[in-house]
């Protein structure tokens, strides 16, 4: 597609990164009395759960206060450990919300939209009803989460598209791609916002308003794994910046 490919060069080319600093919870977690975060942070890191504890410390999850028992249960404000454990179960039991089959409800509890898509994947699918492919921790991890980049998605998708496999295995560098497409699309966005910052109500900045809600409807597709909807999605951005500078590097 020329116009995307023009998207990405531009972003390239005139584009840097901009980045807004998040709130911060790490402060009132520490000082909340949390009996999980208190023990567990207190164990070695040669520790199976105090390695993951320390990994946890400074992740996204810890500065928006989603402790240990957000996910696994049991009771922080008790001082024992036995308490402190109660009705909790192991990630190998299929009653657990952290069993592998469960996981993507567990994080839809605060992740609801991309839940919502992720249900209407063919991966969810195949996860309902065969107990294989992918779910939020293949890709996000689970105590420290993160998201994949156009330099390492290919590996994950590699792991079940591949030649051996016979399972779609131009899915990696189509993915690659894509993923690469989206996020130069998000730099662009950005540097048209601060390039333009039309004053609310204007005409510039409708435009810009559907820019960001056709970016966004992209990054929430991306959990149904529909590349050639991600792609109509940000074909839609590019029409809608188009209409900021008609006779500029968008024609």
């Amino acid at each position: 597609m020329p116009k995307l490919d023009r998207v990405i060069l531009s972003a390239l080319l005139v584009c840097g990164a901009f980045t807004l600093p998040l709130p911060s919870h790490a402060a009132d977690v520490r000082k909340s009395g949390n009996s999980c975060v208190h023990c567990h942070s207190r164990l070695p890191n040669s520790s199976f759960v105090g390695a993951r504890s320390h990994s946890w410390t400074g992740s996204i999850h810890e500065k928006h206060a989603v402790t240990c028992d957000k996910c696994h249960g049991g009771n922080p404000g008790a001082p024992e450990q036995k308490e402190a454990h109660a009705g909790m179960l192991g990630s190998s039991d299929p009653q657990s919300t952290v069993y592998y089959k469960n996981i993507p409800s567990t994080c839809g509890k605060c992740h609801g939209a991309e839940f919502y898509k992720f249900t209407q994947s063919r991966h969810y699918k195949i996860l309902e009803s065969a107990g294989k492919g992918p779910e939020c921790v293949t890709c996000h991890g689970s105590m420290v989460t993160s998201v994949l980049t156009p330099d390492t998605i290919a590996a994950v998708c590699q792991q079940c598209h591949n030649e051996r496999m016979g399972t779609f295995p131009y899915v990696p560098q189509k993915a690659k791609a894509v993923l690469l497409l989206l996020t130069e699309s998000s730099a662009l966005l950005d540097a048209e916002a601060k390039l333009h910052h039309p004053a609310e109500g204007a005409e510039q900045a409708r435009v810009l308003s559907d820019a960001r809600s056709s970016l966004h409807s992209a990054r929430l597709d991306w959990h149904k794994f529909d590349l050639d909807t991600i792609i109509a999605d940000l074909q839609d951005v590019y029409d809608s910046l188009k209409k900021l500078s008609p006779k500029s590097q968008h024609r």
